[in-house]
């Protein structure tokens, strides 16, 4: 029985050498898959790194389009504003420029009823002047025919 329980005791200790053996094995085999997942870690952490990094630029530009976008809308604004008194300049130009027009026809409305009033002056002064005319001529006529008659009559007195 010692031989036997020798035996066992050898059996045992062969299993547990084994057993022993696939730990350490095992124990390889996590180790090595540990240094794996670890240098997968490591190449995790500088990708988040360069993440980061990228978001921290793209949240830098986000923030500077957003000043863009506040600078562009206030120029907006202001561009609004001055169209605003342009449009308003506009309009009292237009008004200006139809009261300019109402005076032209208004005094183009003055200047046709003085032209008609001229021409009807010029048509009596031309008829007045007509008549002192035919007037003179009859006044020359008269006092050649007059002199006339005094020269016959001096004439025959002397």
């Amino acid at each position: 029985m010692d031989e036997t329980v020798l035996q066992q005791v050898l059996d045992k200790l062969g299993n547990i050498e084994g057993t022993l053996h696939n730990l350490v094995e095992g124990q390889k085999r996590l180790e090595e898959e540990q240094l794996t997942i670890r240098k997968e870690q490591q190449t995790i952490r500088r990708e988040q790194q360069i993440l980061l990094q990228g978001q921290k630029r793209l949240e830098e530009e986000q923030a500077y389009l957003q000043s863009g976008l506040k600078e562009l809308n206030e120029l907006m604004t202001a561009l609004l504003h001055r169209q605003d008194e342009t449009d308003a300049k506009l309009e009292a130009l237009t008004m200006d420029v139809h009261n300019i027009h109402g005076e032209i026809t208004s005094l183009k409305q003055g200047l046709h009823k003085l032209e008609e009033k001229v021409d009807s002056h010029y048509q009596q002064l031309n008829e007045r002047l007509d008549n002192i005319q035919l007037d003179i001529d009859f006044a020359v006529h008269k006092t050649t025919k007059n002199e006339r008659e005094i020269y016959k009559i001096k004439s025959r007195l002397f």
